[in-house]
């Protein structure tokens, strides 16, 4: 079997099993920030400063993303390359970091939904399998067989350290909502702070993922690749 089709097998498998997800009505919870607009959020402190540091920051990096794509077309150097991604690497920390911060601050900002309404979107950010499912078929053309296969391998390693945590997040939403219903103060703390527990560990997944994707990937690539991931998940033009 080749690796091409290795990939397309290994991505419908995936696709098959989170839809077993949604049927189970499995749950997970996600912060709104990477799509947020200044004017949808709550009127509390923590929320507006989160607001103007996230703006600040998509600014910043979509400058940065600019940069990156006019190096592509002029086929700059690698150096330079290595230098804007490293950059960008640096970026996206900064906004786990804010995140976290803000979510430190107040944990109402974290909301509940079911896997059935997302499909990027997974604790606070982008679930690293979906995100290669949708945009590694753009890099194909550019990749060697031997490179599909260590993607397909890797995008299932990603699923099942997904899966594991959603579990987790399953069994704490039931809590959540059993202290809801009966009033229990004291296990709501205990549950915001398992929420945020989850948020750090998904934000610690996603910084992992960014780094093993970057050996399995060229400078050219991968800078590729985080054109694909400012176009789907934070340019406020996109459809998603």
């Amino acid at each position: 079997m080749s690796s091409s089709n290795q990939f397309n097998q290994g991505s419908r498998f995936l696709a098959s099993k989170q839809r077993n997800e949604v049927d189970a009505k499995e749950e997970i919870f996600k912060i709104d920030g990477a799509r947020i607009k200044p004017t949808e959020v709550k009127n509390s402190a923590g929320n507006t400063t989160f607001a103007t540091n996230y703006g600040r920051w998509l600014e910043k990096h979509k400058k940065l993303i600019c940069e990156i794509r006019s190096a592509l077309k002029d086929e700059v150097v690698d150096d330079k390359l290595v230098f804007l991604i490293d950059i960008a690497m640096k970026h996206y920390l900064e906004f786990s970091e804010m995140e976290t911060s803000a979510a430190n601050f107040d944990v109402s900002n974290v909301a509940w939904c079911t896997t059935a309404d997302q499909s990027l979107w997974w604790i606070g950010g982008f679930r690293p399998s979906q995100l290669l499912q949708v945009i590694v078929p753009q890099l194909q053309r550019s990749c060697s067989q031997q490179q599909l296969s260590d993607i397909c391998n890797f995008v299932q390693s990603c699923e099942q350290v997904e899966y594991a945590l959603a579990r987790g997040m399953e069994k704490l939403h039931q809590i959540l909502h059993n202290a809801t219903t009966e009033g229990e103060r004291g296990l709501k703390l205990t549950c915001a702070l398992q929420q945020m527990r989850f948020l750090k560990q998904a934000n610690d997944v996603r910084q992992e993922f960014l780094h093993r994707l970057r050996g399995l990937l060229t400078n050219s690539q991968y800078a590729e690749f985080l054109l694909g991931l400012w176009q789907r998940l934070y340019n406020p033009s996109s459809s998603l």
